[in-house]
């Protein structure tokens, strides 16, 4: 006769029975199900929680944007100051040799 073992999963509470001769599993018994009980007026206010915080992420997002259009047109305008004030001659290209 084949040897079995009854064995209980920490992780989600089903049990299992093995045959340990062949090392398969010969069946599995689903735990109980548990029911949550939601709480309305707590989830109401996690709501409300939730939503200001991604319209206080929203208002730091524009914010960050037009502080980098603003940073890059500086940018752009110092470059653009740096590429006057240098006396450059125009790069010399392999097809202008000809």
């Amino acid at each position: 006769m084949a040897r079995q073992s009854r064995v209980h999963c920490p992780h989600c509470e089903a049990f299992l029975v093995i045959d340990l001769d062949a090392g398969v599993i010969l069946s599995h018994e689903a735990p109980p199900k548990q029911e949550e009980k939601v709480d309305f007026d707590a989830r109401l206010e996690q709501l409300k929680a939730e939503k200001e915080r991604s319209a206080d992420k929203m208002a730091e997002a524009l914010r960050k944007e037009k502080d980098k259009e603003r940073l890059m047109a500086d940018r752009f305008s110092q470059l653009m100051k740096k590429a006057a004030d240098t006396d450059d001659e125009p790069m010399v290209r392999d097809i202008d040799l000809d």
